[in-house]
């Protein structure tokens, strides 16, 4: 065990291992703890059902491939990931056999949408390509830099001329929800359904207020899913190896007591096990803040109010994640291929909502804690990775929005309801695919909102984004405004993980983007590319 470095970083999820990994590229001793006794957080891979079968228990869609600066700049190719990016992206199939598909193929895609609205196809043809025209000064100025308020970001926008070229990004985006935003533009409930689907498997809810001024980005990279071969704990390890292979440490099992501070500087940690470890620079953490600050950090280092700011006002996602893992003998045939044969080939499946007032209704169903009546997606990355299953057999995955605290019970409710909601969900699969018959599935898995809190403790209540996507928690109000910016009232303390601009899923944005911060402070000379 190392007694004192630069940097001690707290988790070792893909922001914690992407912040040491550029740190140690700058030269610095880089010390990275992990509670559990694997590195990756989120990108965990494991054979929950029978050998053999690689299942990412929680990340499965990685849709900034090739645009994260750290793909570049950590060689993470070169470090042995390799990512395919499905032809078929996403499919929607509805209760009458038609179905429409998003492929990475434009004209296709928009051929698709004509079969319900040749006007709705011309449009998002016209908003897909704006939004690749801006992807640049989106990224720049919505992901991979420090975060600006929305007022900063409105007069960005309009000194590029965005607002005089296109009503795509207009002003008025950061006032409407995604329903408001879809009802402007398109005409045909299903298409309306499927962006809005796209948008809630991103985390965006498609009913609240102000989150249409992000969909520009998610209309950009509707097409840019890509799957990680092998797994995707592989990227967790690209990321270790890298960081290794520059000199720095990565420590698993190894729980975090709390963050020792001096004169109001933070200069290390003690592990639960009482063993310290001196940082001479700094100390981050990409656990979430109510950990950070509330457990790890003596109350005497904190003024009351803030503690009782991180208690009571750090806000997290409304709905969360069940899932179904599966290992099968056969691969889903559906009967919408009738309609459009891509729906076969395509990774990820909406298998049901079929206007935005569905997704609505089991938003106000699962805020009140109810169990909404399946209609999950569907994934099967044996369609596009032959690696992660034996010859001869799939991996299958089924995602359904659901609650944490389940109505009358709480989250313990949970334990006895997991299998019972998993055969319900595969129950839709096979009704939509009727060759899935029961002895199909060689196994199956259920893993509950309750679970994605107790393997991944910092996703709070089963908060897979590690905080809502609202207008008052982005940008430099996530997760308050006094934390907004990556420091704390601590000096040398940092926040570097999804609790932080510019939110959960595998973006790289918040370590990366608290690397600007931590290089203004330490004075390192930056040698990567900033956007």
């Amino acid at each position: 065990m190392k007694q004192v470095c630069d940097v001690v970083i707290i988790g070792a999820g893909h922001n914690g291992l992407t912040l040491g990994a550029y740190l140690a590229r700058s030269g610095l001793d880089v010390v990275v703890l992990e509670r559990r006794h694997e590195e990756g957080g989120g990108l965990c891979t494991e054979e929950l059902t029978r050998p053999g079968f690689l299942h990412n228990v929680h990340a499965n869609y990685h849709t900034f491939v090739d645009m994260a600066p750290a793909i570049t700049d950590l060689e993470v190719r070169e470090n042995g990931v390799e990512y395919v990016r499905p032809e078929v992206q996403m499919a929607s199939i509805f209760d009458d056999g038609t179905a429409l598909t998003i492929h990475t193929d434009l004209d296709k895609t928009c051929e698709s949408m004509a079969r319900f609205s040749e006007t709705d196809a011309e449009t998002f043809r016209r908003l897909h390509t704006e939004a690749h025209g801006f992807v640049d000064l989106l990224l720049g100025t919505l992901m991979y830099q420090p975060p600006m308020s929305v007022k900063e970001l409105t007069r960005a926008l309009a000194a590029f001329g965005v607002e005089e070229r296109t009503e795509f990004l207009s002003v008025r985006l950061r006032r409407e929800t995604i329903n408001q935003f879809l009802d402007q533009h398109f005409t045909n409930d299903r298409i309306k359904a499927h962006l809005a689907f796209h948008g809630a498997v991103c985390g965006y809810t498609n009913d609240v207020a102000g989150l249409a001024i992000g969909f520009p980005l998610l209309i950009g990279k509707i097409d840019n899913w890509h799957l990680c071969l092998g797994g995707s704990h592989r990227l967790a390890h690209a990321l270790w190896r890298d960081l290794a292979h520059h000199g720095g440490t990565l420590i698993s099992d190894a729980e975090v007591a709390s963050i020792q501070v001096e004169d109001g500087r933070a200069v290390g940690v003690r592990l639960t096990t009482g063993e310290e470890i001196s940082a001479r620079r700094a100390v981050a953490s990409t656990v979430d803040v109510e950990q950070t600050l509330l457990e790890f950090v003596d109350p005497t280092d904190l003024s009351p109010e803030l503690r009782t700011r991180v208690a009571n006002d750090v806000v997290h996602k409304d709905w969360s994640l069940f899932s179904v893992h599966a290992a099968m003998s056969e691969l889903p045939e559906y009967t919408a291929a009738e309609f459009d044969p891509d729906v076969n080939r395509a990774w990820v499946v909406n298998l049901g909502y079929a206007s935005t007032d569905d997704l609505d209704d089991d938003w106000r169903l699962i805020r009140k804690g109810g169990l909404p009546d399946p209609r999950p997606n569907a994934a099967v990355n044996s369609l596009y990775d032959p690696t992660d299953a034996p010859d001869g057999c799939y991996t299958g995955l089924l995602r359904q929005f659901a609650p944490y605290d389940l109505h009358g019970g709480g989250a313990g409710q949970w334990e006895g309801m997991g299998r019972w909601y998993a055969q319900r969900c595969l129950d839709v699969w096979r009704r939509h695919a009727p060759n899935l018959e029961a002895n199909t599935f060689i196994d199956w898995a259920p893993f509950t909102p309750l679970d994605i809190s107790r393997k991944l403790v910092n996703m709070v209540r089963g908060d897979w984004m590690m905080g809502e996507i609202s207008l008052d928690n982005l940008l430099d109000q996530r997760p308050l405004p006094e934390l907004g910016e990556y420091r704390t009232p601590i000096d040398r303390l940092y926040l570097a993980g999804s609790t932080q601009h510019p939110h959960g899923f595998i973006t790289f944005g918040p370590g990366y983007n608290a690397l600007q911060i931590m290089a203004d402070d330490l004075d390192i000379d930056p040698w990567w590319r900033v956007i």
